[in-house]
């Protein structure tokens, strides 16, 4: 008797006697599988009391009237159990685990379970449209991710992971205000990690890039202690020095060490070392970087004209201080005095004069000896 290609259902031959045995039999087959609902899964022997209508799917190595029907759906219908061949895609709905059930890769699965794992999908959008650029698109408030502890077969650790297939890509986050950039991070452009910052979205400045090789960090401009800076400086931070340090360095060693290096165009021009039970503030001064050599003349003339005072700052009145005036150094050792009378900045704010005492050292050496050659020449004559 010929038959449908997909539920097997008989069809009624031209002049057939009895037509309603034949469609009666078709529709019995429709009941069973049509908004098919089954007893039990993976069931070996029939029960002993079927009801008109009960359905199971049969398991591996089945017994009884389910013998040689091992996965086949058996139905009980018109007290007699009647057999078929699941085909890929089925849906039916178990009773025993309350649950849909679909039929995919010759077994049973728990719709649920396809659910819970998808492979290759092109998109997902969650509360918002993906589309060819966000293939994964997110609109929402709050989201949540848990580490699976080892009681639920996880390790406790959660760890999420960009990749990037080679070194001058790019894998961030991006941070934006109104679809404008604001703020980057991650690696940009190569293999260090940068923390980019943009008041517009267009012009971007790196505030932190951390090497991989050496884990150096490069900062440009540190700022602690106020919204806005305060001077022209890459580092700059306020505090309040009572009961604090500004800048603390510890050497758990016991060598002479170099706390602060000081470089220009890559060479060593100043340090700031730690000796045994002391600070050496240092000036580079190898022979090796010096030209034109000449002895120090007149000296004692010139020391002279330094001017020491006493005196009190504008800010610390009441605090007297022996010092001299940088303008005034300036006219006798330019070399100690950083800055010009009366400066002024682009705003028309002051910029002060800076003294370094220590470039008085060599006039003060070249005058003593000064002094001592014609002591020297007196207590001879």
């Amino acid at each position: 008797m010929a038959q449908t290609a997909r539920l097997g259902l008989a069809l009624m031959a031209a002049a057939q006697a009895q037509k309603h045995v034949t469609h009666n039999d078709a529709l019995l087959s429709l009941d069973a599988l049509v908004q098919a609902v089954v007893v039990e899964t993976d069931r070996l022997a029939p029960p002993t009391a079927p009801q008109e209508g009960d359905a199971y799917l049969i398991g591996a190595s089945p017994t009884g009237a389910f013998t040689g029907q091992a996965g086949m759906l058996a139905a009980y219908l018109t007290g007699s159990w009647r057999f078929f061949q699941p085909q890929t895609g089925w849906l039916v709905f178990a009773k025993n685990r309350n649950a849909l059930m679909v039929l995919s890769g010759g077994s049973w699965h728990l719709l649920d379970d396809l659910a819970q794992s998808f492979a290759n999908l092109k998109s997902l959008g969650i509360g918002t449209a993906a589309d060819t650029t966000n293939r994964l698109a997110v609109k929402t408030n709050a989201a949540l991710f848990v580490a699976a502890s080892a009681a639920e077969g996880g390790s406790g650790d959660l760890r999420v992971a960009f990749n990037k297939p080679l070194a001058g890509g790019t894998v961030s986050h991006l941070f934006q205000t109104n679809w404008s950039g604001r703020t980057e991070l991650g690696l940009t452009g190569d293999d260090q990690f940068h923390i980019k910052v943009s008041p517009d979205g267009s012009i971007w400045t790196e505030a932190l890039v951390c090497s991989p090789a050496t884990g150096t960090v490069r900062m440009d401009r540190v700022l602690t202690g106020r919204a806005t800076p305060r001077v022209n400086a890459c580092y700059e931070a306020e505090f309040l020095g009572v009961g604090k340090q500004g800048l603390a360095l510890n050497d758990t060693g016991t060598e002479t060490s170099t706390a602060i290096s000081f470089s220009r165009g890559g060479v060593l021009i100043g340090s700031v070392g730690l000796a045994t039970a002391g600070v050496s503030f240092n000036t580079t001064s190898d022979y090796r970087l010096k030209t034109a050599l000449e002895p120090l003349s007149l000296a004692a003339e010139r020391l002279k004209q330094l001017n020491p005072l006493r005196y009190e700052f504008v800010s610390h009145q009441g605090q007297g201080l022996d010092g001299f005036l940088a303008h005034e150094v300036a006219e006798v050792v330019p070399e100690a005095v950083t800055g010009a009378k009366d400066g002024i900045d682009g705003q028309g704010l002051p910029v002060w004069q800076q003294l370094d005492q220590t470039r008085l050292i060599p006039l003060l050496v070249a005058a003593l000896q000064e002094a001592l050659a014609r002591i020297e020449s007196l207590e001879a004559a």
